[in-house]
């Protein structure tokens, strides 16, 4: 019987008898005279085999140790059953998770390429409802930020947006974006200080939404690629504010730990 009459009767194509053959799981059978394949009715069985238990859900790659197993002398085929019924339910359950965040992303006109805690605190953002809102120089780092924040990150985030628009903020900040945005890369000392200065005078009530330590742990790998790529596209004064105002609130994070540690001293009892 040759490979197109086995396909056929199998109902699978030849390419899928080659898949097989190339994972072990249809033995080469002999070759006629005339250089065909020459296969037999327990070939067209194995097929057959291979094909139900693939319908059933077990992977390929362990579908021949279930053949073996089932084809031993003391067979168990519930132990193998019951082993993907449990890898089932996980599937069954991480695609009805899947599905609530669809519906999630529905509902809420979500960026589907964001995860919906990060897509909702963009939104918070005023002006912004999906990413296409963002200026383009800041969607690739928004793109960035969303995936590799972690939990912490994202709460304090969400700290800092709801701080912005809860305190009438946000004209501010677009201010000083305004006027970090017309600085020129030959700004002066004076310029490149006032700026930071006010930046971190009108940042004092957001600094308290921050977490001391997500801003003094040693900086990763992570971390340094996500400042590289908040920082492209400005020029070399720009970037000296943004590292003096970064300085400034490690300061303020340094001082307040300290302030709570001399409390917690103060408030001891004695030994």
């Amino acid at each position: 019987m040759r490979s197109n009459e086995v396909a056929k009767l199998a109902g699978v194509t030849v390419r899928t008898l080659r898949h097989y053959h190339q994972l072990g799981l249809l033995p080469e059978p002999p070759r006629s005279a005339n250089g065909y394949r020459d296969y037999t009715a327990a070939d067209v069985a194995r097929v057959l085999r291979v094909k139900r238990l693939a319908a059933l859900g077990f992977p390929l790659a362990r579908i021949g140790a279930i053949l073996d197993e089932l084809d031993a002398p003391d067979p168990s085929p519930a132990s193998a059953l019951e082993e993907l019924d449990r890898e089932l339910a996980l599937e069954i359950e991480r695609l009805e998770e899947q599905r609530r965040t669809i519906a999630a992303l529905r509902a809420e006109n979500l960026d589907p390429d964001l995860p919906v805690r990060f897509a909702r605190i963009l939104r918070m953002l005023p002006g912004v409802d999906t990413l296409a809102d963002a200026d383009p120089a800041d969607r690739t780092a928004l793109i960035v930020a969303g995936h590799l924040y972690d939990d912490e990150e994202l709460g304090e985030l969400e700290r800092v947006v709801k701080r912005i628009a809860g305190g009438d903020l946000t004209e501010t900040m677009q201010r000083l974006d305004r006027r970090l945005a017309a600085l020129p890369p030959d700004a002066p000392e004076a310029a490149r200080a006032a700026l930071a200065a006010d930046a971190l005078d009108a940042l004092e009530p957001i600094v308290a939404c921050f977490d001391t330590a997500n801003w003094l742990r040693p900086s990763t790998d992570r971390d340094q690629f996500l400042d590289r790529i908040a920082f492209e596209g400005h020029n070399t004064a720009q970037q000296d504010v943004y590292h003096r105002i970064e300085a400034g609130i490690e300061s303020a994070m340094r001082a307040r730990v300290e302030a709570e540690q001399q409390a917690e001293t103060a408030g001891a009892p004695p030994s």
